[in-house]
């Protein structure tokens, strides 16, 4: 206790500043009071909130006219909106949208009820997605046994495996377009490898990401694009837009 009282003695203390080497030193812990004061993002969940607030002045103040937006697409799921560096050398960060879309569970074997439905709700509607649907749909697990008899010799033909009630045709790897990124913008193609076996309780059919994640920097872009588009030109020089 008595040490504590001591410490707490000394940090009652003015701070005792060194020059060294044209450097100024403190022994202890100082604090800096910002110039300006900034204001705490505000959370949003779509690049039409941060276009809103670009075109509508809204926060503007005298000393902001001469700062410009800075709109920085950090990933496919997060774009944060600041202002220029202050006096400070601080960036306000004025807005943080997020997103963060169901995805498809890539790697995972499904029964053929879940693939279907999985594929229906998570994918950009095409050509490949409905391939997809009819090629598991006509897939059946067969598992058989048939015999014949004329009374003297009797013949027992059995049959187990994946077959299918009618020939399909599915591209493998396959493009296709999953919901990953802000709903605004295009969502991007990657390819995939399909695969079926038959599980332990049926028919199980899964997809395999097979883009090494390159889909990802296509994302980013995609919402560059997006907002170099939705800007209105009178105000395009002054935002920068860094992706």
């Amino acid at each position: 206790m008595l040490k504590a009282a001591i410490d707490r003695i000394l940090n009652l203390a003015e701070p005792n500043l060194v020059n060294i080497g044209g450097e100024t030193y403190a022994d202890k812990d100082l604090h800096h009071i910002p110039f300006e004061l900034t204001a705490r993002p505000l959370q949003v969940h779509t690049l039409t909130a941060i276009l809103d607030y670009i075109t509508s002045g809204c926060d503007e103040q005298e000393d902001d006219i001469n700062r410009k937006f800075v709109i920085h697409v950090e990933n496919q799921k997060t774009v944060r909106l600041y202002h220029e560096l202050n006096s400070d050398k601080v960036r306000e960060c004025l807005l943080e949208a997020c997103v963060e879309p169901s995805c498809f569970p890539f790697g995972r074997w499904l029964n053929v009820e879940d693939f279907i439905i999985q594929m229906q709700s998570h994918f950009v509607d095409s050509w490949a997605v409905d391939s997809l649907i009819k090629l598991v749909s006509n897939i059946v697990d067969e598992n058989s046994v048939t015999t014949t008899d004329d009374g003297k010799t009797q013949q027992v033909t059995a049959r187990s495996g994946i077959a299918l009630v009618k020939k399909e045709d599915a591209p493998n790897p396959i493009d296709l377009a999953p919901y990953r990124t802000f709903n605004e913008t295009q969502q991007p193609e990657s390819s995939f490898v399909f695969r079926i076996r038959k599980g332990d309780k049926g028919i199980e059919a899964a997809l395999f990401t097979a883009d090494g994640n390159a889909w990802i920097n296509d994302a980013i872009i995609g919402i560059r694009d997006w907002f170099a588009r939705e800007i209105p030109v009178e105000l395009r020089d002054e935002v920068i837009i860094l992706a």
